[in-house]
């Protein structure tokens, strides 16, 4: 019967990609990342009801229950980090193509020029900087970049955090 849990974090995920999947096709304002928490949250929720509905027919005490839900959020939390980075895999996928490349022509080796042309620096970061300004992240005052929300600072603190942690670095 605990096994049967087990289906209110993998129903959680589902309505969490298939929010993702519905609302990128919508075009709405929201930018990339406010719309990855939407979906989170909307996964969250419907984990949490299931969670709810089941637990209720245990005859176990309140703690217990209390034990088993937050346990299976956490489980819906690592799946859908999960599918957050499954999502945001394209920022390495040039890397990798960049690595495909190389592989391909080897032995002989790219010419610097070729590599450069072909994946400008200059070219990529003001890509990046027009989509983190589309999305509502940052904004251009004066000449400098500004963020507009302290969500973005404090994700990134709490990803500074987790590799100090785990990398002791």
């Amino acid at each position: 019967m605990a096994t049967l849990l087990l289906l209110a974090p993998a129903l959680g995920l589902l309505a969490n990609v298939v929010t993702q999947m519905a609302l990128s096709r919508l075009n709405l304002s929201l930018g990339p990342v406010r719309l990855q928490f939407v979906s989170f949250a909307l996964g969250a929720l419907v984990a949490l009801l299931l969670l709810a509905g089941m637990l209720s027919e245990f005859r176990i005490g309140g703690a217990d229950k209390a034990g088993y839900l937050i346990e299976h959020l956490l489980i819906y939390a690592c799946f859908g980090f999960c599918f957050f980075n499954v999502i945001s895999a394209n920022v390495s996928s040039l890397r990798v193509r960049i690595v495909k490349e190389l592989l391909a022509q080897d032995p002989a080796p790219m010419a610097d020029a070729a590599l450069q042309a072909r994946y400008s620096a200059r070219e990529m970061l003001l890509a990046r900087l027009a989509r983190l300004e589309a999305g509502g992240q940052i904004e251009n005052r004066g000449g400098r970049y500004y963020l507009r929300k302290r969500g973005i600072a404090m994700i990134g603190g709490l990803f500074d955090a987790l590799r100090r942690l785990l990398l002791k670095a």
